[in-house]
């Protein structure tokens, strides 16, 4: 198996609690355009993926009129709300327990603006040595572009990179960035079966020194990740 030299977390949903903050400011910005979005509607097009990814879904045809100007308002709404968003303490503290030999990195569909503020707020801003953010590549997830990026900011290769996410979207997007996924369930609905592991809570996650992965009291799905 291999050892991990890199772990790469995504932001909304494994660090930071922003998915119901995200919601009510999409919703809100949508119903301005005469488009109702439902929880149910959210988790199925927009978690875990970029504004404009999510919104050429849910507006479909509207989406050349009205998405950028749906966008524009949705940003000043979040941005507005932003210090309503509180981080998870198992993935803080899941930090604080790695070891200082790997490195860490964020790779996330959110804009850069958001994700400094909120990483400066909460004084995680110097705990990352790469932070990839919507504005550095070019497919969202599910393509393995943001953490494939991740991986190149970190040099570390792909295959000795561990993922952390919550959405079916960032687990194919490990998947397809061939790197192991633990997914954590933040108890949202979500299909994260093709996780390599799955937990309840970071808690149950740990590295060891060298680099060795151990999940306490997970449902492992696959024993062992072929590099």
């Amino acid at each position: 198996m291999t050892r991990i030299r890199g772990v790469i977390f995504d932001f909304d949903g494994v660090l930071v609690d922003s998915e119901p903050i995200r919601f009510k400011a999409g919703a809100q910005a949508l119903a301005e355009a005469g488009v109702s979005l439902t929880w149910e509607l959210f988790l199925k097009h927009w978690f875990g993926r970029t504004d404009y990814a999510g919104l050429r879904d849910i507006l479909s045809d509207r989406f050349g009129s009205d998405g950028d100007r749906v966008v524009e308002r949705r940003n000043a709404l979040y941005e507005a709300w932003l210090d309503e968003v509180p981080t998870y303490l198992d993935t803080v503290q899941l930090l604080q327990r790695i070891p200082n030999g790997i490195r860490l990195a964020l790779a996330t569909g959110s804009r850069r603006t958001e994700v400094e503020r909120i990483l400066a707020r909460v004084g995680l801003s110097r705990r990352f040595h790469a932070v990839v953010t919507a504005e550095d590549y070019v497919s969202a997830k599910p393509a393995p572009d943001p953490f494939l990026a991740a991986a190149c900011r970190l040099d570390v290769e792909a295959a000795s990179c561990l993922v952390i996410e919550d959405t079916p979207a960032g687990v194919a997007a490990a998947h397809a960035a061939a790197m192991p996924v633990l997914a954590v369930d933040r108890g949202r609905g979500a299909t994260l079966d093709l996780a390599t592991w799955k937990v309840t809570s970071l808690e149950e996650l740990s590295l060891t020194q060298e680099g060795d992965i151990v999940v306490q009291a997970a449902i492992t799905h696959r024993n062992r990740h072929e590099a």
